[in-house]
């Protein structure tokens, strides 16, 4: 009997070592996924404070721009931009997961936040690759795609989910207090500002609005490079 029950200590031990070795493991992953998260914010900033004002000041008629060397930069970056995201959300998922354990609540932000930035990286790969090249064979085809209800309700969607996954990710993290609460709150402020500064300032407010999005980003990847 006494075996017996050395036996089971024993397995729990081993089960317990187990984890530990398992959450060691997956913690150098996070800490990566936090650079990148550092790296997608950065870009986003520099999209929205550099690429974008250049593009607009130029003056180029709407159904030109994807044919400039200028757009496919920007788009290449906020594509590069947007893939770096997908790879911190999930970062910042498993950090959920080891820090405050599984719960429904989270598992379906941290789903949210994810597939939005999938929908997103995949508007960006089309516009560098299916948009450009349409425009630059025909341009009358480029501008009645651009009309299409069909492709807007699609972009709108994908764009929609990334917003309200991210908003309701930055809310969690702000609520449970496992990384930087500023950064959090500035996540979820530059969200808000997006459509907030739009409505009155245009595009310029649009870009301000991005740039905060992205240094909480940044600031997020920063802690989460930190942790153990």
């Amino acid at each position: 009997m006494t075996l017996i029950l050395f036996s089971l200590d024993e397995r729990d031990s081993i089960r317990g070592c187990g984890i530990m070795n398992s959450e060691q493991s997956i913690s150098p992953f996070i800490r990566g996924c936090g650079l990148a998260l550092v790296a997608g914010g950065a870009l986003t900033i520099l999209i929205n404070l550099t690429f974008t004002p250049l593009l607009f000041r130029a003056n180029i008629p709407p159904a030109i721009v994807p044919t400039t060397q200028l757009f496919l930069l920007r788009q290449s970056t906020s594509a590069l931009a947007a893939l770096l995201v997908i790879f911190g959300c999930l970062g910042l998922g498993l950090h959920l997961r080891q820090r405050a354990g599984p719960g429904v609540g989270s598992t379906l932000v941290f789903l949210a936040a994810l597939t939005g930035s999938c929908f997103v990286l995949a508007v960006e790969f089309c516009d560098v690759f299916v948009l450009r090249t349409v425009a630059q064979t025909n341009r009358e085809t480029f501008v009645a795609i651009e009309k299409s209800p069909f492709m807007n309700i699609g972009m709108v969607s994908g764009v929609g989910l990334f917003a309200v996954g991210w908003l309701f990710l930055s809310g969690n993290l702000w609520r449970l207090k496992l990384l930087p609460r500023g950064a959090a709150l500035t996540t979820f402020l530059g969200l808000i500002l997006i459509p907030g500064l739009q409505a009155p300032f245009g595009v310029v407010g649009a870009m301000l609005g991005n740039a905060v999005f992205g240094a909480g980003l940044a600031g997020l990847g920063w802690a989460l490079r930190k942790v153990d």
